[in-house]
C-alpha cells in the first residue's frame, strides 16, 4: 500500500505535465496563425517577383531559342516603347507589329534631339494639347514710359521791341488762353511817338510833292516807305500805319498782339513795368498738340523709326487711350539708362495731355515686311478673279484621285475614277511644261500600271502616284478646295485628302485612323500668294488688315492698301527656353513627341516668329508642354531612345 507522501508526489507531476501540454496546444494554435499572416505578407510583397520567375519557368524554350537564335523582336512604329519577342498587334493602337533587330535603337530622324513617349492615360491626366505651327499676321508690342512735353514748333515767346512802359495789361494771368490777334499789353514809348511824327512830316512832304510834280519824288517816296517799315518793324501793323496816316497824328501807345493762339504758360510783367528793348513778356504754347518723350531700351530698338504708330496711355484718364506717330529718334544712346528717346507727337484737342505728365506708350511694329500699294495695285489684288483656264485647271484630276483614294479607304476599286485620273493626267502632261509636266506624266504612268489589277497591287501603286500628284498640287493648286498632306509610317508613304481626320488608303478600315497630317495644299485663292495678306493698313493695329478704305479707330488717320507677310509662327506656351537654346515638342505622332531646337525671334504677342526648325503644319505641344519636358528630362536616357517598358510574352 503505497504512502500518502508518494501520492501527493505522483499528483503533483501529473499536474504539471497536463499544463505543460495545455501550454503546447495553445501555442501550436497560435503560431499557426502568425505563420499564415506571415506567409500572406510575403506573398503579397513579392508577387511581382513571383510573376516573373513563373514567366521566365513556364515560357517555352522554343521560343526563347528562337528569338535568340534569329535576333529579332517586334515593335510598334507608332508606338515605339511596345515591343515583344513575338509578332502581334500593338495594343494601344492596334496595329500588326514590325519586326527589326532584337534591341536595336533606331536613328533619331534628323534634328530630333529626343523622343518622348506618352501614354493615353498620361496625355489626359497631364491636359497635354497640341497646335499647328501657321503663318500668321503678326505684331511685336515695346512697352515704355515717356514724359509729356511742349511741342517746341508750337511754343512763342512774346518780347518788347521797343524801350517803354506798359500802362496796360489786357492777359492778366498765366493760363489765360488767347487767340490769334489778341491784345496782350499797351505800352507807351516816347521813340514811338518820335518815329510817328517823323513818318507824318515824310508822308506830308511826299503829298506836296506829288502835287507839284516834284523831281524829287521818287526820293521821298522811299525815305516815307522807310518810315513805315520801321514801324512795322516794331509791331505795328500796316492796317494801323494807315490809320495814322488817315488821321493825321500819332499814337502814344502801342498795342502788342498775339501771334498764335495758345494758353499763356509765362507772364513776367505787370502794369507799370518798365522794358529795355527785347525784354520778355509772355510765354505763350499751343497745347492742341504736345510732344512725348519715350525713353526705349536700346535691345528693342529694332524695327523703330520715324513714322511708327504709338498707342498712349496716362493714369490720369486711365479709361482713354492717345494716338501719337513717332516724329524723330534720338542719334545717341543715354549711356546711364541704356536708352533711346523718341519724339511722339500726340494731339491733345481737350488739353488733357499735361506737359511734366508721366505716360505708358505701347509702340507696336509689324514682324513681317508692309509693302504700301498704290490705289490700283491694291483694287488689282482685292478684286475677285476668275478661276484658271481650263486648260491648266487640276481640279478634276484632284477629284479624281480623292474618289480613288476614298474607294481604297472602303477596300474596293474605283474603275471609273482611276479612267478619269488616266485620262485627265494624259491631257495635262501635254500642256502643262517643265517639271508639272514630268509628274503628270508619272501620274498617267501609274494610273496604266493599276488599271485592271487587284487592290493590293493598286496599293503598291499609290505610293508612286501619291508622291508625283502632291508635288504636281503644290505648284499648280486646286481652285477649288485645300488638300491635307497625310504621312503614313506604316509604309513610309504619303498621300492627299481634303479633310483633316484621317483615311488610312493604304490599310483601309484594318488600320484606318493611322497616319499624320504634314502640311496643306492652299487654294489659288485667286492667284494671291498665301504666305501674303492683302488689305487696308492701320500702322497702330499692324496684326489686323481691314477690308474698306476707312480711317483708324484710334488716331484717325486713314488707312493706307498695303500687302502685309505673313510670318511663320508657334504658341509661346509650346516653347521651353532653356537659356541656351529654344526648344519645342512636336508631335510625330499620338502620344510621341520629338524635341527639336528651332531659332525663334523675338516674343511677337502670344507668338514665336519661326526662323527654322519647324515647318507649317506641324503640330507642337502647346498646352502641358513643361510636363513633356519635365517627363524628358526626369529619364532623358529612354526618352531619347525608341525601345520602351513592355517585353514578354504575349497571349
Amino acid at each position: 500500500m503505497p504512502s500518502p507522501s508518494s501520492n501527493s508526489v505522483g499528483e503533483q507531476g501529473t499536474s504539471v505535465l497536463g499544463r505543460l501540454w495545455t501550454f503546447v496546444r495553445i501555442m501550436n494554435v497560435r503560431l499557426r496563425f502568425i505563420l499564415l499572416m506571415l506567409l500572406v505578407g510575403l506573398l503579397v510583397g513579392y508577387w511581382e517577383t513571383i510573376m516573373n520567375y513563373y514567366d521566365r519557368w513556364t515560357r517555352p524554350e522554343t521560343v526563347v531559342a528562337a528569338v535568340q537564335a534569329e535576333e529579332i523582336e517586334y515593335y510598334c512604329p507608332m508606338h515605339p516603347n511596345i515591343i515583344r519577342a513575338e509578332p502581334g498587334s500593338c495594343p494601344i493602337c492596334g496595329m500588326p507589329l514590325a519586326k527589326r533587330a532584337k534591341s536595336s535603337q533606331a536613328a533619331l530622324p534628323e534634328g530630333v534631339l529626343a523622343r518622348q513617349h506618352l501614354t493615353p492615360w498620361k496625355v489626359q491626366m497631364g491636359r497635354i494639347a497640341t497646335s499647328p505651327v501657321e503663318y500668321r499676321l503678326l505684331s511685336r508690342e515695346i512697352r515704355t514710359v515717356g514724359i509729356v512735353d511742349y511741342d517746341e514748333t508750337r511754343r512763342a515767346f512774346i518780347a518788347a521791341r521797343i524801350k517803354g512802359r506798359i500802362d496796360k495789361l489786357f492777359v492778366n494771368y498765366e493760363g489765360q488762353h488767347v487767340e490769334k490777334g489778341d491784345p496782350l499789353a499797351w505800352i507807351y514809348s516816347p521813340d514811338l511817338l518820335t518815329t510817328q511824327e517823323g513818318l507824318l512830316v515824310e508822308y506830308r512832304r511826299l503829298q506836296q510833292m506829288r502835287a507839284g510834280n516834284s523831281p524829287d519824288l521818287a526820293a521821298q517816296e522811299s525815305l516815307d516807305e522807310d518810315a513805315k517799315k520801321r514801324l512795322i518793324l516794331w509791331g505795328i501793323t500796316e492796317q494801323q500805319v494807315a490809320e495814322i496816316l488817315a488821321r493825321g497824328t500819332s499814337q502814344t501807345h502801342l498795342v502788342i498782339y498775339s501771334p498764335m493762339a495758345g494758353i499763356v504758360t509765362e507772364k513776367n510783367v505787370l502794369e507799370g513795368h518798365y522794358l529795355e528793348e527785347g525784354g520778355d513778356l509772355y510765354t505763350i504754347a499751343d497745347l492742341s498738340r504736345v510732344w512725348m518723350q519715350a525713353k526705349i531700351f536700346e535691345d528693342e530698338m529694332a524695327g523703330v523709326e520715324v513714322g511708327s504708330a504709338v498707342e498712349i496711355r496716362s493714369t490720369a484718364y486711365s479709361n482713354e487711350i492717345f494716338a501719337g506717330r513717332i516724329a524723330f529718334v534720338a542719334y545717341t544712346v543715354d549711356p546711364a539708362t541704356r536708352t533711346v528717346a523718341a519724339r511722339v507727337e500726340v494731339d491733345n484737342p481737350d488739353y488733357k495731355l499735361k506737359p511734366g505728365m508721366y505716360a505708358q506708350a505701347y509702340i507696336r511694329l509689324p514682324v513681317g515686311k508692309v509693302t504700301v500699294l498704290t490705289e490700283e495695285e491694291a483694287k488689282a489684288a482685292l478684286a475677285p478673279q476668275a478661276a484658271k483656264p481650263s486648260a491648266t485647271s487640276t481640279d478634276v484630276l484632284t477629284a479624281a484621285y480623292l474618289d480613288l483614294t476614298a474607294a481604297f479607304f472602303k477596300d474596293t476599286t474605283d474603275e471609273a475614277a482611276l479612267a478619269k485620273l488616266r485620262s485627265e493626267s494624259e491631257t495635262l502632261k501635254q500642256r502643262l511644261t517643265g517639271e508639272a509636266a514630268a509628274h503628270s506624266n508619272a501620274i498617267f504612268e501609274s494610273a496604266v500600271a493599276m488599271t485592271g489589277k487587284p487592290l493590293a497591287e493598286q496599293r503598291k501603286q499609290l505610293k508612286s502616284l501619291s508622291a508625283h500628284a502632291i508635288e504636281l498640287l503644290r505648284k499648280n493648286p486646286p481652285a477649288k478646295v485645300t488638300l491635307y498632306v497625310v504621312h503614313c509610317p506604316m509604309v513610309q508613304a504619303d498621300w492627299l485628302q481634303s479633310r483633316k481626320g484621317i483615311n488610312n488608303p493604304y490599310y483601309g478600315p484594318e488600320m484606318a485612323y493611322c497616319g499624320e497630317v504634314t502640311g496643306s495644299i492652299e487654294h489659288a485663292g485667286g492667284g494671291q500668294d498665301p504666305r501674303f495678306a492683302v488689305g487696308y493698313y492701320c500702322p497702330v493695329f499692324p496684326d489686323r488688315l481691314y477690308e474698306k478704305p476707312e480711317t483708324c479707330p484710334l488716331d484717325k488717320f486713314p488707312l493706307k492698301p498695303a500687302r502685309v507677310e505673313r510670318v511663320l509662327a508657334v504658341p509661346a506656351s509650346a516653347v521651353v527656353n532653356t537659356g541656351k537654346r529654344k526648344v519645342v515638342y512636336r508631335e510625330s505622332a499620338p502620344g510621341t513627341f520629338d524635341m527639336l531646337e528651332i531659332e525663334a525671334g523675338n516674343r511677337a504677342g502670344e507668338f514665336y516668329p519661326v526662323v527654322s526648325g519647324l515647318k507649317e503644319g506641324d503640330r507642337v505641344a502647346t498646352a502641358g508642354a513643361f510636363l513633356v519636358d519635365a517627363e524628358n528630362r526626369l529619364n532623358p536616357a529612354a526618352s531619347a531612345q525608341y525601345f520602351g517598358a513592355s517585353g514578354g510574352p504575349q497571349s
